[in-house]
Order: structure tokens, then C-alpha cells, then sequence
């Protein structure tokens, strides 16, 4: 009991110590005035913490940490002036210009790479660019940007003689991704409605045309073989007018004139064909 009453004084007393030698420092800046301010490069907010770790060495016994610690905090915290933090200049916002042809201008002319970059591909981006800047931007513009992209055009092909055909491929390609992520069935066998298979058929007939050259007999095939599961589906069924002439439509786009000429005579069969009907498929196969 009487060791604990010992170490609890020990303790009080270099709390006591401590405060005594702060409240000294204060009172030696009051006597001696502003002529010994510490000009140290310490914030108020790294003394207040010093501060409180020397009433945690206080708190844990540790008269040499004290110590140490006291110094630093009499170098570099007493007898000092600390200046008010400047208030930060808020960042300006930009705003876009008021008509929308100039918004559009401002918004796309952030996406153009460096005029002197060596990579063909950054040029032939810079035209793309150019070329939405041309169709959407500004009206007094337009001529401008169109030979804009004509001179990103003709740099890419400088830097890259296989320009082109890089750029035809990658069109292509483009294209190829974009259709196909509109097909509804995509060879899926429990897609039963015929008109989901007329639409593959149209975009396979579309890819055959737009797609990439080494692809067009595929999807050549694939849109063949939508039409053939649409008039199962509908077991060739020609009263349904609108499906029938979608199915002519796209066989006339194939190139597929005996098909398309089939599905004429079987409607000119119907027991009460409609003379409006008939006229359509008609003037598609004779186009």
C-alpha cells in the first residue's frame, strides 16, 4: 500500500514539474516581451502534440523521454507566435459555353491527342474526332474540322502505310460487334417466335454486307438458315403479311431471287389473296 501511495506521488509530482516548466515558459515570454519569439518551423498543431506526449511520458514514468521531449517542445513551441492558416482560393469551375454547337466543340476537342505524336493510331483517332466535330459541332466550323480529319487522315497513313487497311478492318470488326449484339435468338433452340428469327435473319443479312470480307458467306448462311426456322415456325403461313414480306425482303437482299419468287407463287395460291399483298411482293422482287 505504501509503495503505491509512493509511485501515485512520484507520478503527480512530474505532472507538477512538467506544468510548472510550461507555466514558466509563458511567464518568461510575458517578462521578456516579443523581442524573443521562437521562429521554429513547428505548427501549433505538431506542439499541441508534442504536448500530449509528454503528459503520456508523464503518465508512463519515463523521466528521460520527458526530458527529451521537453526540449524539443522549449526550442520549438514556447515563447512562439503561430500564424493564422490562410484561407485555400477555391478552384475555379469552368463552365461550358452557352450554345450547345460550342458545349459539343469544347467537350470532344478534350479527347484529341498531341498533333506531333508519332502513333498512327492516335491520329486516326484525332479524325474520328474531327469528324464528330464536323457533324455536331458548331455550323461556321464545319469546314474547318472536315479538313481537320483529311489532314489526321493522311498523317496516320504517313506514319503507317498499312493505314488503311488497318482501318478498314478495324471498321469492320466494329460494325461486326455492334449488329451482333442485336440478335435475339443467336442460334439459343428454345427462341420460338418467328418474328425474333426474321429480325437475326435482317441483321445477318446486314452483317454479310457491312461486315468483315471473309465473313460475308457465314453470315450469308446464318441469315439463310433464320428465314428457313421463321417460315417453319409459321409453317409457311403467308396470311401473315407483315412476317412474309419481311422473309421476301431479306432473301431479295441475299440475292436469293428463287426464294423470294417461291414465296410470290405460293401467295398468288392463297384462296383469297390480298391484291395489296401481292402487288408488295411483287414490286420487292422486282427492284
Amino acid at each position: 500500500m505504501q509503495t503505491y501511495e509512493k509511485s501515485k506521488n512520484t507520478l503527480y509530482g512530474v505532472i507538477g514539474a512538467i506544468a510548472l516548466m510550461l507555466v514558466g515558459g509563458i511567464a518568461g515570454y510575458v517578462l521578456n516581451g516579443s523581442d524573443h519569439i521562437n521562429r521554429s518551423t513547428m505548427t501549433e498543431t505538431q506542439c499541441n502534440e508534442l504536448a500530449r506526449k509528454i503528459l503520456y511520458a508523464a503518465q508512463d514514468n519515463k523521466p528521460d523521454l520527458i526530458a527529451q521531449l521537453n526540449k524539443v517542445y522549449s526550442e520549438n513551441c514556447l515563447n512562439r507566435e503561430f500564424e493564422e492558416p490562410k484561407p485555400q482560393p477555391k478552384p475555379e469551375v469552368k463552365k461550358l459555353p452557352e450554345t450547345t454547337c460550342a458545349a459539343v466543340e469544347e467537350l470532344l476537342k478534350q479527347n484529341l491527342s498531341p498533333e506531333n505524336s508519332l502513333n498512327d493510331y492516335e491520329h486516326d483517332e484525332n479524325a474520328r474526332i474531327y469528324e464528330k466535330l464536323a457533324a455536331k459541332g458548331c455550323s461556321e466550323n464545319k469546314d474547318k474540322f472536315a479538313k481537320l480529319a483529311m489532314r489526321e487522315r493522311e498523317i496516320a497513313r504517313a506514319l503507317n502505310p498499312e493505314y488503311q487497311e488497318k482501318t478498314e478492318t478495324k471498321t469492320c470488326a466494329e460494325i461486326e460487334f455492334v449488329l451482333t449484339e442485336s440478335l435475339r435468338c443467336a442460334g439459343q433452340y428454345h427462341c420460338g417466335i418467328a418474328d425474333d428469327h426474321i429480325n437475326d435473319a435482317k441483321i445477318y443479312a446486314n452483317l454479310s454486307e457491312r461486315g468483315c470480307p471473309e465473313n460475308k458467306s457465314k453470315f450469308e448462311q446464318l441469315a439463310k438458315r433464320e428465314l428457313e426456322i421463321a417460315r417453319a415456325i409459321n409453317d409457311d403461313n403467308l396470311e401473315y403479311e407483315r412476317e412474309s414480306i419481311e422473309i421476301v425482303e431479306t432473301y431479295k437482299r441475299l440475292q436469293m431471287q428463287q426464294e423470294a419468287e417461291k414465296m410470290l407463287e405460293k401467295a398468288k395460291k392463297l384462296t383469297n389473296p390480298a391484291i395489296d399483298f401481292i402487288i408488295q411482293l411483287e414490286k420487292i422482287i422486282e427492284e
